[in-house]
């Protein structure tokens, strides 16, 4: 009966709608003309009832064409519905309903053919069963010749900067019913684990998905042997990175998939994977391809697209109009990032997600980037980062739901890379950026100093996106080529804001005698790049006098971290020393506020080759868990205090967990490897 009921109401409102799109074109066109609202909602009723009846044979028909035929081809039919629904209404209702060009008609069919893939849209978010018939029935039926195994696959599914407190806060309000369903019913358990430093997602991923993250400083930072800025979510950073760190025996190996993360696991099947971006075609880039080749989805999505713009540009008005603090301004370019990461990237996860299990991989770890994108610009326990989470949750339904129809048992198992903390910048607070403080403190010499803060992330990720989708047709290459104009290099789509300039920019102009700045969240690395091998405090001292004890007695800053010729790594603070090597404060000790294990991660830090001659750590105040980033984010992670070094795991009982402590991406990735391994030997779930 429900069903029913939703179906009628469907049906209304789409026919309302469309009566109404006809008033308002008769209104605002003098071609068209409805000469009563009886007219113009028989004329809606007529198009809404055609389209229902057409549209499997539209989906039918579109299916078996390029994708980018799919729109052109609802639309040809949607042409030809209105001219039957104007001959019906004109039956009926002689001279009610009139359409007097080609042009007019045109403009008809276009205005309907949105209206319809809106309101789809918006109809098709809760529509499980819908997105079933479309979605998961056809790819079963694709796949239904995969040998069945007994033994059961995992997913590994990482919400992309999702600290433990905010997912326990998101499950009690209500947010996440199908996760605290998972822990109430004793089927999962949630465990804690501590990042490295950085925290932030290619230091955690190199460590989970390969086993090592050394020499990974920061999301950024300034190579001084290569004279080159790096910036991990970058492709030719990302693979250098990769052959450096990987022993060929990954998380994935040997056959399973990495889905949309930095680096690959050694798995041979990957897609939006930036270490392997142009590797060869492999199965779930034929995945990725069925995605757009799918008209209910390319439809699904471009509504929800749409949407969401709409909504992140009223929830950003709804921030100022209530004052919300602290916040950052939120630009017409960010809601696309937005709206690309929380509608086309998750709908294409969850595409590819199910097409992997349908198809019986045995392991895949993909990364969900929404709510990363959307708390570092709303906050991270706000309403607008919780809706995220709960578009997440209804993800996972869908996969444990589709998972029944899978060739073999299927682990679900959620985590996250790392959290994120919140509070108002550092600019925000202090009237100045990093870069500029450094600027004031070594004013005397003739340096000068540069601040290289990297794009949104989010547009890395759509660059990667795109340049997967546009792998299959070098036509649509070349046409996208000319769209983009010149926003490619070396092949990729490299999307960024108007005006940024990206690393390999910066590292031109750099030049002798110049600082480079550079912010990871409330990490931030200060360089001399003119200078061939890292500065101690030694030589820093007498070159800059003012510029170490300038730093250390500001405000904003908890620490520095640099190196002594004579002591090895100090932890400077406004009101004592942390000697690293030895173990020890003089003075009030900086690091006491950020936990037991923050002098080892600031030591391994520093024995780094690539680290930066000075290391800063912004305001962290342990009663709020506020922090002040470096750059222009309400939510940010990098450095340590508060949330952003609370990442969590939360996985099937049946799969072994160490009794310990999880304290740095490696260890994790020892007990995820452990749990493929197991995973492959499971002949049933309980």
């Amino acid at each position: 009966m429900n069903r029913v009921i939703q179906w009628i109401l469907w049906f209304l409102v789409f026919a309302l709608t469309q009566g109404l799109l006809l008033v308002l074109l008769a209104w605002l066109v003098p071609g068209i003309q409805v000469h009563s609202f009886a007219a113009a909602v028989l004329g809606g009723v007529i198009i809404t009832l055609v389209l229902g009846l057409a549209w499997r044979l539209i989906y039918w028909s579109a299916a078996r064409l390029h994708p980018i035929l799919f729109p052109l081809l609802t639309f040809f039919l949607t042409g030809i519905v209105i001219i039957l629904a104007v001959n019906l209404v004109d039956l009926l209702y002689p001279g009610a309903l009139e359409i007097s060009g080609l042009w007019d008609a045109i403009l008809v069919a276009l205005v309907v053919t949105l209206g319809m893939t809106f309101l789809g849209a918006l109809f098709s978010l809760q529509d499980d069963r819908g997105y079933d018939w479309f979605v998961t029935q056809p790819l079963s039926r694709r796949y239904n010749q995969t040998p069945h195994a007994a033994q059961a696959g995992i997913l590994f599914l990482e919400i992309d900067g999702l600290a433990e407190p905010v997912l326990r806060s998101a499950m009690d309000q209500g947010w996440m019913p199908t996760l605290k369903r998972w822990l109430e019913g004793g089927t999962h358990q949630i465990k804690g684990w501590e990042p490295d430093l950085s925290s932030q997602t290619s230091a955690s991923q190199a460590g989970i998905l390969l086993g090592n993250n050394a020499e990974i400083p920061a999301f950024r930072w300034y190579d001084k042997q290569q004279q080159k800025l790096m910036v991990s979510s970058k492709v030719a950073t990302a693979r250098a990175l990769e052959q450096q760190l990987s022993n060929g025996h990954g998380l994935l190996t040997p056959d399973g998939g990495s889905r949309w993360n930095v680096f690959s696991g050694d798995a041979p099947d990957c897609l939006g994977t930036y270490s392997k971006m142009g590797a060869r075609t492999s199965r779930g880039q034929q995945s990725y391809f069925l995605y757009f080749s799918n008209p209910y989805s390319v439809a699904r999505t471009f509504g929800l697209f749409i949407v969401d713009i709409v909504r992140e540009r009223y929830q950003a008005w709804q921030q100022r109009r209530q004052d919300v603090q602290p916040r950052i301004h939120r630009t017409f370019k960010y809601a696309l990032v937005r709206a690309g990461t929380t509608v086309f990237l998750q709908e294409a996860s969850l595409f590819m997600l199910l097409a992997d299990m349908l198809r019986g991989m045995p392991a895949v770890y993909t990364t969900l980037f929404a709510y990363d994108e959307v708390a570092h610009h709303s906050g991270i326990m706000r309403p607008d980062a919780f809706k995220v989470l709960k578009k997440l949750d209804h993800l996972f339904a869908q996969l444990e739901r589709a998972s029944q129809r899978a060739p073999r048992p299927y682990h679900l198992v959620v985590l996250s890379d790392h959290g994120q903390s919140q509070g108002a910048t550092f600019t925000q607070r202090y009237g100045q950026s990093l870069g500029q403080l450094v600027e004031q403190l070594v004013a005397q010499s003739t340096l000068r100093v540069a601040g290289a803060l990297d794009p949104d992330e989010g547009w890395d990720s759509l660059s990667t996106a795109l340049t997967e989708a546009l792998r299959k047709d070098s036509r649509t290459m070349r046409l996208v080529r000319r769209a983009l104009r010149g926003q490619m290099h070396d092949g990729q789509v490299a999307l960024s804001p108007q005006g940024e300039a990206t690393e390999e920019q910066i590292s031109q102009k750099l030049s002798g005698g110049q600082v480079l700045v550079l912010a990871s969240g409330n990490l931030g690395l200060i360089s001399f790049t003119d200078d061939p091998a890292r500065l101690t405090y030694e030589q820093l001292s007498h070159r800059f006098p003012g510029l170490l004890l300038g730093l250390s007695q500001h405000e904003g800053i908890s620490f520095l971290l640099v190196h002594s010729e004579t002591e090895g790594g100090l932890v400077l603070g406004a009101k004592g020393i942390y000697y690293l090597e030895q173990g020890y404060a003089v003075g009030e000790n900086p690091l006491a506020p950020f936990g037991s294990s923050a002098a080892a991660h600031l030591k391994r830090t520093d024995g780094f080759s690539n680290a930066p001659d000075i290391l800063v750590m912004s305001l962290y105040r342990p009663e709020t868990g506020e922090v002040a980033a470096f750059e222009e984010l309400v939510g940010c992670h990098g450095g340590l205090g508060g949330p952003q070094t609370h990442p969590f795991v939360l996985y099937p009982v049946v799969l072994p967990m160490d009794p310990g402590p999880i304290v740095g991406a490696a260890a994790l990735h020892t007990q995820l490897k452990t749990w493929v391994r197991t995973s492959s030997k499971q002949s049933k779930l309980p």
